[in-house]
């Protein structure tokens, strides 16, 4: 039976987990980073949905501070889960990182594109990090139905025969070995 891992936190959790199950896996729900490596711990899954967390704003304090509180609470807490979460994807697993992490404070900037790009960021870092095995990655938007998820975590990938999969699947995992081994071999990086 195909086994997936969902994590994340609010109402979507829940729903996109009995989805899942009514098309035919076993689910394991994980709402909280602080439980997420005993959750995982010796298991092995075929599928990983990363919905985004839910999280309390605090009150008070700069606007600087709560734009950070939200960043590392909310949106980069996701690549800390990611990476507790890596060892226990199956070799050729499907991960989809859904989108919607939204700032809930109404008075701090936001910005979409950047939230959507760094939600990008995080899949080629996990395509990366596993080449060249070939980890399947992809990004849904907030708009997907539990349905949509579902369907998209347990499908099996695109109608290309097999020995293009195959060819397509080595370039991809050599680009992506060449650029961990570029990005682990900086000596110096600037932000």
């Amino acid at each position: 039976m195909t086994t997936v891992l969902v994590t994340g936190g609010g109402e979507r959790l829940a729903e996109v987990a009995k989805a899942i199950e009514a098309a035919g896996a076993e689910t394991t729900v994980v709402d909280t980073l602080d439980r997420l490596g005993e959750a995982v711990s010796g298991k092995t899954f075929d599928g990983y949905v990363q919905l985004p967390v839910a999280m309390t704003p605090r009150h008070g304090g700069s606007l600087v501070s709560r734009v950070e509180q939200f960043l590392s609470e909310g949106l980069l807490s996701r690549f800390r889960a990611a990476e507790t979460v890596l060892p226990s994807l199956a070799e050729s697993a499907n991960v989809l990182l859904v989108g919607g992490q939204t700032n809930v404070d109404s008075d701090a900037p936001d910005d979409q594109e950047a939230r959507t790009a760094l939600m990008r960021v995080l899949a080629h870092a996990l395509r990366a990090e596993r080449a060249p095995s070939h980890l399947r990655v992809r990004t849904a938007g907030p708009e997907w139905s539990a349905t949509d998820i579902a369907a998209k975590i347990l499908s099996a990938g695109g109608s290309e025969s097999e020995a293009e999969q195959t060819g397509e699947r080595q370039a991809i995992g050599k680009a992506y070995a060449d650029w961990r081994a570029e990005v682990l071999g900086l000596v110096r990086v600037e932000f």
